[in-house]
This record gives C-alpha cells, structure tokens and sequence, in this order.
C-alpha cells in the first residue's frame, strides 16, 4: 500500500480535531499536498461546537501551511460560533497572536456590538490595551455608559488604574459613582475602594460624609456607622452618623439598638445615655425599663441617669412580678439613697408576705378607671398590709383621675387618717383654692384645712384675699357671717357689714346689713339705724308691707318692727293706709297702744259708708273692741 492509500485510510477514520490535525500534517510532510491538507481539516472544523474548537484548526493552519488567507477563513468559520462578547473577545485575541491585525480588529469590533455587561467591556478593553490602545479607549468609554450601580463605578476605577494609573480619571468615576449611590452598602463600596485602589482615607470620608446627607432610613445609618467606624476608625464622624440615626428613630426597640451600638463602637457614654432617655420616654412597659435603667447603670455606668429611669419603672409596675423585679433593680443601682432603698425594702418584704393579697389588689388597680373605687382600694391596702407607699401609689393615681371638689376633699380626708402627709393635703388644697366656685366651697375647704391640718392663720389668709375679691353687698355679708363664725372677729366682721351698708341702696340691702348687724354682732342700735335707712325708702304701703316682711324673717324682735311703723305714721295719713297700720301694729308688731292710736285716726278719716264699715270690722275682728266698733258703725247712714 503506497503513503497517499494510507493516509487516505487514516483520515477516513479521523474523530478528533488533532487527528485532523495530525493527518494533516502527515499529508504535508509526506506529499506536500496542502491542499488536501486544508480540505481535511476544513471537515474537521465542520465538526466543532465551539469557537475555541475552530481557532485550533486555524492556529494548525498558520503552522502547517503558513497561509493567512486559509487561517482567516478558519476564523471566519469560527465567528460563526460565536455567542456572546466573550467569543468575540476570544476569537479576536487568537486573531491577534497569529497576526491577522485586520481580523483581530474586526473580531473586537464584533465584541463591542455583544457587549452588554460592564464586565464585558472592561475585559475588552484590557485585552484591546495591549494591540489596540485607540480602540481601547473606545470601548472604555462604552463601558462608562454602562456603569449604573456604585460597584460598576469601583471595577471601572480599578480597570482604569490597572491600565493606565491614571490616579485623577479613577478619582472622577468614583465622584461620578458617589451621584449614583443611594445605600449605605453603594456608598460602602466606594469608599472601601477609595481606599483599598486610591489609598485615600479623606476621599473615603468624603464620600462617607456625602452618604450621611443622602441617607434617610435609621437602620441604614446604624449599619453605615459600622463601616465608617471599621473603615476609617474616626470616632467623631462615627459618632455623627449614630446622632443622625437618633433623629430618624421614635421607637422603644429603635433607640435601645441604637444606644447599644453607639456606645460599644464609640464609647460615648453621654449620648448612649441620652438615646437610652429617649427609649424610657417612649412609655415602654416596667420590664423594659428596668432592662434600660440596668443598661445604663452597668454598661454605661451611667448611674444618676439609671435612677429616673428606675423611678419610671416603678411607676409603671402593673403587678406584684414587676414590682419584685423593679425592687431588685432599685437596691442593687440606687445604694447612696437610703430613703428610696429603705422604702423599697420594706415594701419588698411586704410584698413577699402578702403575695396573693397583692396580685388581687394589682388586678383591682388595673381595672379601676375613677376616684372613688381607687380611694377605696387604697385605704384597704393600708388597713390590710400596713404598705403605706403602695396605698400612697394608689392615693396618688386617685387624685389624678379626680374631677369633683367633694371627691378631692375626701381624698385629703384620707390621706390624712392613713398617711398624715401634710404637704401632700396642702398640695390638694391649694388646688382646690382655684376650684372654689361660692362661699359654700370655701367654707367647705376652710373646715376641711382646720380639721385635717390645724392651720388657722392659713384659713385666715384665705377669708383675707376672699375680703379684696368680694363686690357684692351678699359676698361681704356672707364673708362677715364667716369670720365671726371661724374666728368671732367682730372688729373685722364690723369692716365688712359697714362696707356693704355704705353701699346699700334699696330697702334690701338696708335690711339685710341690718339683720347682720344684730344677730351676729349684737349691735342693736347700729342694726336699728340701717333698718331706719331701709324705712327712708318707703312710701307705700306696699314699700311698708315689704319692709315689714324682711324685717320679720330677720329678726323677732316687735320693738323694731314698731319703731320702724310708727315711722311709717308721719307718710300714711290716707284712711287705707291706717288701716293698714293700726292692723300691722296689732298682728305683726304685737303693739296694742300703737294700734289704738293709728284707729283714732283713721276714725277721723273714715268719711263714708264703706270707710266706717272697714274700720268697724277691723276693730272688731282685729282688736276684739266691740264697743268701739258698734260706735263707729251707728255712723254709717
């Protein structure tokens, strides 16, 4: 068999691309055929599934038959297995290490149409850097338009300085990038690759600084302070970050995780303290307080702060848990106040032995919404356990949901009998000082700060101001009434009866200065002038009957209502107006003579038939002087 049968042979049983190869190479060597060299390996290259497979066919082409024209068609044939910018990058950089510039040129050309990645680009150009700086720049410049995420920008600063070192291009994408970031984690990446690329900590903190003014979201600004603090390691900055956190959180949960952070990455213990302040004023329950208040005490060693925050939390206990809970808390932070601790030991220990007793009393506490019924629960706390501070608690909570005068008076009552706390009583009272709405309220309160607190010069004090603010007649009556009944002042009682008669000005107000002046005073000729004033008044005998009238409901004394009717004599001469006299003299002021003489006259008057009728049937039926009356009645004609 000759060398042309046997390679014939061989390469009818040809699989693989270096069997092809090998034959073809063989055909060469021994015929010096490349022709049918090129035919061969032509059907093997017919057989690849992938680019790189066909470029071995090209680059055996460029060994064994030294042909560019037949190596470019083996690329060509090759580009059609390309699928994406990778390919093309490939097959152009084959291209270019077996010298077909013109191809490799087109090959990247056709990579540059694929391209849709950033990392495409960036991988283009740097294998373009090495043939093709001009087209290089180009394809740079594509990818630029692609960079839409703050990573983008960082990986095409750092292409940029692996190929060109150019320190000053880098430093413009990252501040192109900073425009693109809106996280944390975006402005995380740059400033990490500012400094890792561009070794620059004041870039970095520039961008940190741009992050803190775009950043919105508190727990993003808490995550954002964790890498400040692990990338620059400035405590002050750090610190800026944490504030603005603060002022983007409201919630218990929010400024606990926020104190936590910001002191164990800064250590600041002002500002930890005052986030823990923030969380305890966001009414969290007693347990959470608690949790504070030993937080700060023990971590931040922030004891002064604890102690409010302990106080909340004892306010805030709901049942006998809590309040064991919170007392533990209380000795164990607040050992320099002795008073607080004592008070809490001793109601610790009461509750440990009326445990049951104060679980019921917690849940009557919880369920009571007025004054009363937590007054009530009070004093039973009081009388059954002897825990003065907790019936205390409950005085307090009763006084706040407290809206009548007569309930605020009964709540010092008691707080009187049980607790005899006499600033606290005085407190209430002061109080219902603006809450007094008549002399009855005040006189209500007055009795109730004598009996509970024995204070007279502050009653006295009180009817004092009362004096400056009376305007009526009645007011300094009322007030007169007052002090001589609380003090039995008369001098003062005196003042006043003679401010109101000075400014009396209708037979009321005469009479009612008047009967003051002689039933609480005992001055019965001063009471006598004024009800003389009021007579001045009269003119009627309607002004006199209504004179009369108020004078019998002030007093029972028949000589005053004399004198003032025999006053009424001199302007009643009318025969009706006698009549009424004599009648008034005999049934209201019990004054016989009087009478007689008022009838004498009025006999003289009676000048008709109806006239001596009347005055016959009074004398009769009002004086009982039958004979006198027969004798007036034998006139009528």
């Amino acid at each position: 068999m000759g060398l042309k049968e046997e390679l014939e042979e061989k390469a009818e049983s040809c699989d693989a691309p270096e069997e092809y190869i090998g034959v073809a190479k063989e055909i060469v060597a021994g015929l010096d055929d490349k022709d049918w060299a090129v035919e061969l390996m032509e059907e093997g290259a017919e057989w690849a599934q992938t680019y790189d497979e066909a470029v071995v066919y090209a680059e055996a082409a460029k060994e064994i038959i030294g042909d560019d024209e037949v190596v470019g068609n083996f690329l060509s044939n090759a580009k059609m297995l390309c699928m994406s910018a990778a390919d093309f990058i490939g097959l152009g950089a084959a291209a270019g290490k077996l010298g077909l510039d013109d191809m490799a040129k087109e090959m990247n050309e056709a990579a540059m149409g694929k391209c849709t990645k950033l990392n495409d680009f960036l991988t283009l150009s740097n294998e373009l850097a090495k043939t093709d700086p001009d087209m290089a720049k180009q394809v740079m410049d594509k990818a630029f338009e692609k960079c839409t995420k703050p990573d983008d920008f960082v990986s095409f600063a750092k292409t940029i300085l692996d190929s060109t070192k150019d320190q000053d291009k880098a430093r413009e994408i990252y501040e192109k990038g900073m425009a693109a970031a809106t996280t944390a984690d975006g402005f995380s990446a740059l400033a990490a690759g500012a400094i890792k690329d561009l070794g620059d900590k004041d870039f970095a903190r520039a961008i940190y600084e741009k992050a803190v003014g775009s950043l919105e979201k508190g727990d993003e600004l808490l995550k954002f302070a964790e890498i400040v603090k692990e990338q620059l390691d400035d405590n002050e900055f750090t610190l800026s970050v944490y504030k603005k956190a603060e002022a983007q959180y409201s919630k218990f949960e929010e400024y606990l995780k926020l104190a936590k952070a910001s002191f164990e990455n800064t250590g600041d213990q002002a500002f930890a303290s005052g986030v823990y302040q923030k969380a305890a004023a966001t009414n969290p329950d007693c347990a959470q307080l608690v949790s504070l208040a030993l937080a700060m005490a023990k971590d931040l060693g922030d004891t002064a702060a604890a102690l409010p925050v302990l106080k909340q939390a004892q306010a805030a206990v709901k049942n006998n848990a809590d309040f064991l809970k919170t007392a533990d808390a209380i000795l164990d932070v607040a050992k320099d106040d002795k008073a607080w601790t004592d008070a809490i030991a001793f109601q610790k220990a009461k509750r440990e032995e009326f445990g049951k007793l104060y679980d019921n009393f917690a849940l009557k506490e919880n369920e009571i919404t007025t004054c009363a019924p937590m007054r009530i629960l009070a004093g039973k706390v009081f009388q059954e356990t002897g825990d003065n501070f907790y019936a205390a608690k409950l005085y307090k909570k009763s006084e706040n949901i407290t809206i009548y005068f007569s309930d605020f008076i009964k709540l010092a009552a008691v707080i009187h009998a049980d607790l005899n706390d006499a600033e606290w009583i005085k407190e209430i009272y002061t109080a219902l000082l603006d809450k007094c709405k008549s002399f009855g309220d005040y006189n209500t309160l007055t009795n109730a700060i004598q009996d509970t607190l024995g204070d007279s010069a502050w009653v006295k004090s009180i009817y004092e101001a009362l004096e400056n603010k009376a305007k009526s007649n009645g007011d300094l009556m009322k007030l007169a009434a007052a002090v001589i009944e609380k003090f039995n002042d008369k001098a003062w009682a005196q003042k006043l009866v003679g401010a109101a008669a000075g400014k009396a000005k209708t037979v009321y107000d005469f009479t009612f200065a008047g009967s003051v002046t002689l039933n609480l005073l005992g001055d019965k000729d001063r009471a006598l002038a004024l009800y003389k004033s009021a007579e001045g008044l009269c003119a009627t005998k309607q002004d006199y009957a209504g004179l009369v009238a108020l004078v019998k409901q002030q007093t029972s004394d028949k000589a005053i209502l004399s004198e003032l009717l025999s006053l009424g004599r001199q302007k009643l001469t009318e025969f009706s107006d006698q009549l009424f006299l004599a009648e008034t003299f005999l049934v209201d002021a019990q004054d016989a003579e009087n009478a007689a003489a008022v009838y004498e006259e009025a006999e003289l008057n009676a000048l008709g038939n109806d006239a001596l009728s009347q005055l016959g049937t009074s004398l009769s039926s009002r004086m009982g002087d039958t004979k006198w009356a027969s004798r007036v009645l034998a006139k009528i004609k």
